[in-house]
């Protein structure tokens, strides 16, 4: 299950509203709301994972709520949320740009994104907040902007596009290259 299912679940079980959780956990309720829309997720060694399981198990205790463990349970489970698909995303995008030798600041520019941000996600230490939208912004960017056609054919290797028969159009390889990236 993802972050954001986990975290909206728990919330669903214990009946609260953002700001009850956000006061509680000591979040922001502007950050509360973008890890529940999906927009943002907290990083899995920063300290808003061990915030949200704390006043997650607060509320709990206060609501006399007994399914909920303690806050290394609750902690645990958020974590494996936000490990949930973004391990084969970021292996596959860091293989990919690799291959086709873009660093990380160039792709970062062209997909308007922080360096750094990008980086946390290739080496697995962050989930991308809209995966879909990294995906097809990575893909356009490499089919556009990366007229080697034998680099191209070397992302066709890498992604098993030989599989799937060579596309016809860009549009068809970006599309393959985003299936590609966010497959589980």
């Amino acid at each position: 299950m993802s972050f954001v299912s986990t975290l909206n679940e728990y919330c669903v079980l214990l009946d609260c509203s953002s700001k009850d959780l956000a006061e509680r956990s000591g979040i922001s309720p502007s950050t509360l709301s973008r890890y529940r829309s999906g927009r943002r997720t907290p990083s899995y060694d920063g300290e808003s994972v061990r915030k949200l399981a704390s006043g997650i198990v607060a509320i709990a205790r206060e609501r006399n709520i007994d399914q909920i463990g303690d806050e290394e349970e609750v902690a645990t489970e958020l974590k494996m949320g936000l490990n949930h698909g973004s391990e084969s995303f970021s292996r596959r995008l860091d293989a990919l740009m690799r291959t086709l030798k873009i660093s990380n600041v160039e792709m970062a520019r062209q997909v308007a994104v922080d360096p750094s941000y990008l980086s946390r996600i290739r080496n697995g230490r962050r989930s991308p907040a809209d995966p879909q939208g990294l995906a097809a912004r990575c893909a356009e960017y490499i089919v556009q902007h990366r007229q080697d056609r034998e680099l191209l054919g070397d992302a066709l290797a890498v992604i098993g596009g030989s599989d799937a028969g060579h596309p016809k159009t860009d549009q068809e390889l970006q599309e393959l290259i985003a299936r590609w990236l966010l497959e589980k």
